[in-house]
């Protein structure tokens, strides 16, 4: 690997784990198990009694299309695992996938959390390696009263590496702090089951012909092809 490609890795490495707000225990991962083929991870967050939460699942889907899924951010409570509701409130940067949108998280027999996010894209194909990651702002408002509690903290990726033409090895991550008056060991583990659940889904959602369709004459696409073409990807 060249210097080049060693310092980009590492930029992501670090832009990752600093977004999600845990960077000093990125080497601790523990994990969790193995369920349909799926490696589940956690690691305690330092300050607060929720934990972090990983999976990874090889999704028979081209990387384009599960961009199409990711960029659809209205359409996240369809698969996205106790995500009751979202909204777009602004498009900072559409070309480079930039958002900032309100997210509704449905928590059984307590109140709902909300929070709103912003969200990035970092393009690495020289590595096979794409980022979605997304953080809680201040950079606007969104009042909804005291219908929801608002989290104290937010922090999410979806790593997109390259294993072939038609498959994609997908690693869900969540660092979220859903506030006080939880019980702690029931919510750490819904959060774990957060994330496998919600790749579970993402598999179906990959089958659906308008994310298909909207694939192939996407930037995605073009990225890809490029890579290809590149060398890249193989």
């Amino acid at each position: 690997m060249c210097k080049r490609n060693i310092i980009i890795t590492i930029a992501l490495t670090l832009l990752i784990f600093a977004s999600a707000g845990f960077a000093a225990e990125r080497n601790q991962w523990y994990y969790v198990g193995n369920e349909e083929g799926c490696r589940q991870f956690a690691v305690p967050v330092a300050g607060r009694d929720y934990v972090a939460a990983k999976t990874t699942c090889v999704i028979p889907a081209r990387m384009e299309v599960i961009f199409m899924v990711l960029r659809d951010i209205a359409g996240y409570p369809e698969w996205l695992e106790n995500c009751k509701a979202t909204k777009i409130l602004k498009v900072v940067d559409d070309e480079n996938d930039v958002f900032i949108f309100w997210f509704r998280q449905h928590i059984t027999f307590f109140k709902d959390r909300d929070v709103v996010i912003k969200s990035k894209t970092v393009i690495d194909l020289k590595n096979g390696r794409n980022i979605v990651y997304s953080d809680k702002t201040g950079e606007m408002a969104f009042d909804t009263g005291k219908r929801y509690v608002r989290m104290p903290s937010f922090g999410s990726s979806f790593t997109l590496e390259w294993v072939d033409r038609e498959r994609t090895r997908v690693t869900f991550m969540i660092d979220p702090d859903p506030g006080k008056g939880l019980p702690v060991q029931e919510a750490n583990i819904e959060i774990i089951k957060t994330t496998h659940k919600s790749l579970k889904n993402m598999m179906k959602m990959v089958k659906k012909s308008k994310y298909i369709e909207a694939a192939k004459t996407s930037k995605y696409n073009k990225y890809v092809e490029d890579g290809i073409r590149k060398g890249y990807l193989k």
